[in-house]
């Protein structure tokens, strides 16, 4: 009995050692994501590419974390600094009559100054959440600065999947893997990644970038 366990325990051994990178990934990631499936029988495998990931690179989960955060945020404080446009648009329009207090123009200049107040008061608070998240990863790297070091792995998986109404479709997630493929440390759909390259990057610089620049 002994013999045959330790046969069992060497033949495991043996397996693991000879599997693949890819294979190690699949073996950790698909569980993961049959687990979320409407219909998990559906789930079929089509394409993985598995690359490293560097302390001081882009596919970095932790930053790419931040950047999605702030691409978020970015995304909201934009919405309500438009509307505090439109609405000082629209108060321009009725700026010579505000003295007069009963007057149709002096009611909707009061109207749309209460819009555009209300909508600064929301944008002032995305923006404090903005600083505050980079305040965070600012005092991070200033403590301890990225080195080049090895801390993982990023494996974009593509796969085929039936939707609640049985329709089969192509989707793509990319995961993020620790050193010896037992932990799935971070995740991102295709729609994250789009989140993160619909942002402009020179508007958010001109925007914020004198208050989280990290020479600051």
């Amino acid at each position: 009995m002994r013999k045959v366990l330790f046969a069992m325990i060497c033949l495991s051994l043996l397996v693991s050692c000879t599997m693949t990178n890819e294979e190690k990934a699949r073996e950790l990631i698909e569980p993961e994501v049959t687990a979320n499936l409407i219909n998990p029988d559906s789930y079929e495998f089509a394409n993985m590419r598995l690359d490293s990931c560097f302390s001081d690179s882009n596919n970095n989960s932790e930053y790419l974390a931040f950047a999605l955060n702030a691409a978020r945020l970015f995304k909201e404080y934009k919405k309500y600094m438009s509307e505090v446009e439109e609405a000082e648009s629209k108060m321009a329009m009725y700026a010579g009559f505000h003295g007069y207090q009963d007057s149709y123009p002096a009611l909707q200049y009061k109207k749309y100054k209460s819009e555009m107040e209300k909508a600064q008061r929301k944008a002032d608070v995305i923006r404090q959440q903005i600083l505050s998240l980079s305040s965070a990863i600012k005092s991070q790297l200033l403590a301890s600065p990225p080195k080049h070091e090895f801390i993982g792995w990023m494996a974009v998986m593509t796969y085929r999947v039936e939707t609640a109404g049985g329709i089969k479709t192509m989707t793509e997630s990319t995961f993020f893997l620790n050193k010896d493929f037992t932990e799935i440390t971070g995740q991102l759909t295709r729609e994250d990644w789009q989140e993160l390259q619909s942002v402009n990057i020179t508007d958010f610089a001109e925007e914020f970038g004198d208050e989280i620049s990290i020479k600051n």
